[in-house]
């Protein structure tokens, strides 16, 4: 991966009195790492599923790449390609966040009430990315994994309950 930085696992955030979720540490560090050793998570809204998307700096930077790929690719077959139409795709909905040492930041409240997350937050590693999720929408997702199923499922059976962060991995 062009970028060097891989998010995995998972963990379940219960939001603080003030609102904020904790990032998991190892998904913290990687994203540290990712934004140039600073404290900033950018988040956007997946194109196909109910949850947000969460990655470093870096990560921002390989999307762009990727589009000037795409009209270096479109042109050497000699095809148009509208290299604005795909940033208004990707970019609008991207917002940097930062969060604080602790890894709590605030998740935007338009991204919440679209995603269904209310006062918890799953965090799902998935190698470029952090998907955040309703731990109800994720059991509802066709794809998702059986420990993170298990995970939720303990969770909102109260034996993870009050556990706030760390109570999945």
């Amino acid at each position: 991966m062009s970028e060097g930085v891989f998010f995995s696992g998972h963990d379940i955030s219960v939001a603080d009195g003030k609102g904020r979720f904790a990032l998991p540490l190892e998904m913290r560090k990687a994203t540290r790492q990712s934004s140039g050793d600073s404290n900033k998570l950018c988040i956007t809204l997946h194109p196909e599923h109910d949850c947000a998307v969460g990655f470093g700096l870096s990560h921002k930077y390989w999307l762009e790449d990727q589009i000037l790929e795409e009209q270096r690719s479109a042109r050497s077959r000699g095809e148009a390609f509208d290299d604005e139409a795909a940033r208004e795709k990707l970019f609008p909905d991207l917002e940097d966040l930062n969060f604080d040492d602790g890894g709590r930041f605030f998740l935007p409240d338009d991204i919440r009430g679209m995603m269904g997350i209310g006062d918890v937050a799953l965090f799902v590693g998935t190698g470029r990315n952090i998907q955040i999720w309703a731990p109800e929408k994720y059991l509802e997702y066709k794809g998702r994994s059986r420990r993170v199923v298990y995970a939720v499922e303990q969770f909102l059976a109260g034996n993870g309950a009050g556990k706030g962060k760390g109570a999945g991995k």
